[in-house]
C-alpha cells in the first residue's frame, strides 16, 4: 500500500517556511508523519499536487503539515468500511484545546487524509469517515467566575488525534496534543493491569506522576526538581526547584532553577530564565524566555523576549480570540489564546502584546519607555502614553465585559 504525501510549499506566518518544517523534538511535523507512515508498512512518495487519476488503488493521500497520533493511522485502517471506495476524513476536535468547556458541542474538522480505493469512480464523490476520539482520562479545571465566564472547563487526554496545521494557532493546538499524548498513553496503559477505580486514585497522586517520566542521556536534573509525566531530551540540564508537568523538553535544553514548565514544548537548546513559568505553549530551538509568564504562545526559533514583557491571551467577557495575520483577521475558536513569535526575534522588557498578533520572523521591538507619572487619585483605568498614565472612562470596561 502507497502513501502519497503532498507537499505544501505555502509558508506558515509569522515564519517564512512552511509548517511541514517546524520542529519537534528531532524531527520536523514533516519528518514525524513520513516516520508514521512507513512505520505502518507504507511505502511513502512524495508529490507537489494530487492528481487522483495517477494513484494506485488502495493508497492514502496525506499533506505534510498534518500532525497525528502514533494510533491515528491504525484507527483510522481499521475504520475504512469497504477497501474498494474513496473515503475522507472528518474528525471530531471540540476536545482538542487544552482547556475546552465540558458542554462544548460536538464539532467536526476535516482533515487532509484520504482514502482512494477506487481513484477512477471519483465521479460518484467521496464518502466520509467520522472519526470521535475518546477521553481515556479527564481533569477538571473550573475558574472562579470573578476571574472569567468561562468556569466549566475540562482537560482531555485523547485515545488519538489528527490536526491540520493551516494557521500558527492550530500549531499552538497541536503542541498541547503531542504533550498530552504521553499521559494519555500511560492511562491506556495502566487500565491494562490496574482496576479503573484504583487507577483514578493513582493519576490523582504524585507518587505516580514523578515515577512516569522518560528521561534522556547525559542529563543534569537537580535533585530538588519535580517532574509529572514528561519527556526529558538528551543533555538537559533542569535546575533546582524547578517544576515540569505534562511537557516535552528537547535535546540540550535548560530549565534554570524555580522555573516550570507545564503542558509545553520546549526545542533543542531552548533557555528558560529561573523563575519563569511557561503554561501551553511551544517554544522553539535556541530561544531564551526571560519573562515571568509566556501562556498559550507560539514561540519560533532563536527568539529572545526580555523581562517585563509577556502576551495577554483572553477577552474581557470570554469571546473567542481573533487572531491577525497578514492584514487578515481569523476566528480561533479558542478562548485562551497569546500571540505567535516568528524566528529570530527580539522583544525587550516592559511589552505587553493584545491576543492573536502575529510578529513576523527578523522582528525587533525595543524596551518601552518607563511610566514616568502616576496618579495621585485611587482607583480608574489608564493605559501608557509617551511614558505617562491616561486615564480612560470608568465605563470602559464595564462595556467591553457587556
Amino acid at each position: 500500500m502507497k502513501a502519497y504525501v503532498v507537499r505544501g510549499p505555502s509558508p506558515l506566518p509569522p515564519f517564512r517556511r512552511p509548517a511541514s518544517s517546524v520542529r519537534f523534538r528531532g524531527e520536523t511535523i514533516g519528518s514525524r508523519l513520513r516516520r508514521q507512515l512507513e512505520r505502518r508498512g507504507l511505502e511513502v512518495v512524495e508529490i507537489d499536487e494530487l492528481i487522483p487519476t495517477t494513484l494506485e488503488r488502495g493508497s492514502l493521500v496525506v499533506r505534510d503539515d498534518v500532525v497525528l497520533s502514533e494510533r491515528f493511522l491504525e484507527c483510522f485502517l481499521r475504520a475504512i468500511p469497504d477497501p474498494r471506495r474513496n473515503y475522507r476524513c472528518e474528525i471530531e476536535a471540540s476536545r482538542f484545546p487544552l482547556f475546552a468547556a465540558g458542554n462544548v458541542d460536538p464539532s467536526y474538522r476535516s482533515l487532509a487524509v484520504t482514502y482512494y480505493g477506487d481513484p477512477a469512480g471519483l465521479a460518484a464523490g467521496l464518502d466520509v469517515i467520522r472519526m470521535t476520539p475518546a477521553s481515556v482520562h479527564e481533569v477538571s479545571n473550573g475558574l472562579p467566575a470573578r476571574m472569567h465566564t468561562l468556569t466549566d472547563l475540562r482537560v482531555h487526554f485523547l485515545d488519538f488525534y489528527g490536526i491540520r496545521v493551516e494557521h500558527w494557532f492550530d500549531l499552538h493546538t497541536a503542541t498541547s496534543l503531542v504533550c498530552r499524548e504521553y499521559v494519555a498513553n500511560l492511562v491506556r496503559f495502566g487500565r491494562l493491569f490496574v482496576p479503573w477505580f484504583l487507577l483514578r486514585r493513582l493519576l490523582a497522586s504524585r507518587w505516580l506522576m514523578e515515577r512516569c517520566n522518560a528521561i534522556g542521556k547525559n542529563c543534569r536534573i537537580h535533585p530538588t526538581a519535580i517532574l509529572e509525566g514528561c519527556v526529558v531530551g538528551d543533555g538537559v540540564e533542569i535546575g533546582p526547584f524547578a517544576y515540569l508537568r505534562m511537557s516535552v523538553i528537547a535535546d540540550g535544553a535548560v530549565v534554570s532553577e524555580k522555573a516550570s514548565a507545564k503542558a509545553s514544548f520546549l526545542g533543542e537548546g531552548a533557555f528558560l530564565m529561573g523563575s519563569s513559568d511557561v503554561t501551553n505553549s511551544y517554544v522553539g530551538a535556541g530561544s531564551a524566555i526571560v519573562c515571568p509568564m509566556l501562556f498559550n504562545v507560539v514561540f519560533g526559533e532563536r527568539a529572545f523576549i526580555s523581562g517585563g514583557s509577556g502576551f495577554a491571551d483572553f477577552n474581557v467577557g470570554g469571546a473567542p480570540v481573533r487572531v491577525s495575520i497578514e492584514g487578515r483577521e481569523i476566528d480561533s475558536g479558542l478562548p485562551f489564546l497569546g500571540s505567535a513569535v516568528g524566528d529570530d526575534c527580539f522583544l525587550g522588557a516592559n511589552l505587553i502584546f493584545a491576543p492573536g498578533r502575529t510578529i513576523p520572523d527578523g522582528t525587533k521591538v525595543l524596551d518601552h519607555g518607563l511610566v514616568k507619572a502616576v496618579p495621585a487619585e485611587a482607583g480608574g483605568a489608564f493605559v501608557v502614553s509617551g511614558g505617562t498614565l491616561l486615564r480612560i472612562p470608568d465605563g470602559f470596561l464595564a462595556a467591553r465585559a457587556a
